[in-house]
C-alpha cells in the first residue's frame, strides 16, 4: 500500500492522482519511489491495460514536488514551538519543560508515575503564560483505565492554591476518551481528534498508553498456547510418531514477521498523525508507554572493556568487537534508556525500534528498591531529546499535587 496520503494528508486529489491512486496501492509504489524512479520505471510496475501515458506521470511527480516546497515553506512560517511546565522548577530545568509541535514520551513500569505527570500535564497546560501553560484545554485519551477523575480534581485544587479564579485550570477543560481497541483508537485519532482539536483550540493531546492496543492486538498469544497444549506430555497420547498438532507450522514465522510489519506501518501512520496535529496547532503531544523485560545471555553480555580485551582480530581485521558495536543490544543504551546493570538486563520501552525512532524526546521513569531499607524510589532519566540534555537524572516522588523531584524539597511551583 502507498504511504502517499499518510505522509501528506493534504495532498490534492485531483487527476491525474485520483485516477491514478488506487494503481499506485495496487502496485505498493512508496512516496520514495514515486520521487526516486523515473516514469518508465513506474510504468513498469503499473497494470499494463492502464495505459498510463508518460506525462501524466511526470505531472504527478512534478505536483508531488511542488507539494513538499509548499510544504516546506509553510511549515517555515509557523510561530516557533512553545512550552508546558510541569510545575517543577527541577523537572523544568530537566527536561527544559514540554515542547508543542512535538511527540514526548514518558515510559516506565507499572507505578512508577507515568500516570500521574500526564494528569497534571492536563491541568498545567490550561494555566495563563504568565504561568507555564498555554491557557488552552486538553484531550485525554485512555487506552486502558479510565480517566481518574478524583485524582484529576485533587491535583486541580493543589495547583489552583494561589492562583487566581479567572486563571485557575478546571476539569471541564479535559476532555477524555476512551480507546479499547486499536480500530477504534485509529478512527477517533485520524477522523474525530483534529476536528476536537480544531474546535476547542486543545494545546495538548494525552495518549496512555500508546503500547497498549498494539500489543494487545499484535502479540496475541494464541498460537504460543497451541504449542505450550501440543508440547504438554500429560495432554497427548503415546505414539510413536508425532502429532501433526505438535509440529510446527508451516509460515508460522512468515505470519508473524507480516503482523510486525503492520504493526510498524500503524505506527508510522500514528506518530504521522499526531505530528501532524502538533505542528498545524501548535500543540503538545504527551503519551506514556509500557517496559517489556530484556534478556540478555551471559555469553553476549560482555561490556565494550571487556570484550575488546579477550577477543581475537578476525581475518578481516574487524575482529567480534566491530559485530558487538553495531548489534542492536549495544546501541539500544542510547534510545531505551536501560538500565543494564540490573538483573536480567533491566526494562526496554515496548513497540520496540520503529516507534522510537517517531519520537522527538523520550524521557525514562525507573523504579529500584533499596537493598538496605528495602524503600522503592523513582528516578526520571532523560534517554534522547532534541532539547535536552541525554543522560541527566533526578530522583522524583508522587505526592498529593502530582510528581516533583526530590531536590524540590517540598517547594514547587511554575518557573
Amino acid at each position: 500500500m502507498s504511504d502517499l496520503l499518510n505522509l501528506f494528508p493534504t495532498f490534492p486529489l485531483t487527476p491525474p492522482v485520483s485516477n491514478l491512486l488506487n494503481f499506485i496501492e495496487d502496485a505498493r509504489l512508496t512516496t520514495a519511489d514515486l520521487l526516486a524512479l523515473d516514469p518508465i520505471s513506474i510504468s513498469r510496475r503499473l497494470p499494463p491495460q492502464l495505459n498510463t501515458s508518460l506525462l501524466e506521470l511526470k505531472g504527478l511527480q512534478r505536483n508531488l514536488v511542488e507539494h513538499i516546497h509548499a510544504d516546506i515553506a509553510r511549515l517555515s512560517s509557523l510561530p516557533s514551538p512553545r512550552t508546558i511546565t510541569t510545575h517543577s522548577p527541577t523537572l523544568d530545568g530537566l527536561l527544559n519543560k514540554i515542547p508543542t509541535q512535538a511527540i514526548t514520551e514518558f515510559v516506565g513500569e507499572s507505578g512508577s508515575g507515568k500516570t500521574q505527570i500526564l494528569l497534571l500535564l492536563t491541568l498545567t497546560v490550561q494555566l495563563p503564560p504568565s504561568r507555564g501553560g498555554l491557557g488552552r484545554p486538553a484531550v485525554y485519551i485512555s487506552t486502558e483505565a479510565p480517566l481518574s477523575t478524583l485524582r484529576l480534581i485533587q491535583l486541580k485544587n493543589y495547583i489552583s492554591h494561589g492562583v487566581p479564579v479567572s486563571e485557575q485550570p478546571t476539569t471541564d477543560k479535559v476532555f477524555s476518551i476512551v480507546c479499547s481497541d486499536l480500530e477504534t483508537q485509529e478512527h477517533i485519532i485520524r477522523y474525530q481528534l483534529p476536528v476536537l482539536v480544531q474546535k476547542f483550540n486543545v494545546g495538548l493531546v494525552v495518549i496512555d498508553s500508546v503500547a497498549a492496543n498494539f500489543r494487545a492486538e499484535f502479540e496475541r498469544p494464541t498460537d504460543r498456547n497451541k504449542k505450550l497444549r501440543s508440547s504438554d506430555p500429560s495432554s497427548s497420547t503415546p505414539s510413536s510418531s508425532p502429532s501433526p498438532s505438535s509440529t510446527t507450522t508451516p509460515g508460522a514465522g512468515a505470519r508473524h514477521g507480516s503482523r510486525m510489519a503492520q504493526r510498524g506501518k500503524d505506527m508510522v501512520r500514528l506518530a504521522a498523525t499526531l505530528r501532524h496535529l502538533a505542528i498545524t496547532h501548535n500543540l503538545a503531544v504527551v503519551v506514556s508507554n509500557q517496559v517489556s523485560d530484556k534478556f540478555t545471555s551471559f555469553a553476549n553480555a560482555r561490556t565494550p572493556l571487556s570484550s575488546s580485551s579477550s577477543s581475537s582480530p578476525s581475518p578481516r581485521g574487524g575482529g567480534d568487537d566491530d559485530d558487538d558495536l553495531m548489534s542492536l543490544d549495544f546501541q539500544s543504551k542510547w534510545f531505551t534508556g536501560c538500565n543494564e546493570e540490573l538483573e536480567g538486563g533491566g526494562k526496554v520501552p515496548a513497540l520496540g525500534l520503529v516507534w522510537a525512532n517517531l519520537l522527538a524526546t523520550r524521557v525514562v521513569i525507573r523504579k529500584s528498591q533499596d537493598p538496605k531499607t528495602g524503600e522503592w524510589r523513582r528516578d526520571l532519566r532523560v534517554a534522547y531529546s532534541n532539547r535536552a540534555p541525554a543522560g541527566e537524572e533526578v530522583g522524583i516522588e508522587v505526592f498529593e499535587g502530582g510528581v516533583r523531584s526530590v531536590e524540590d524539597d517540598g517547594s514547587d511551583g511554575c518557573s
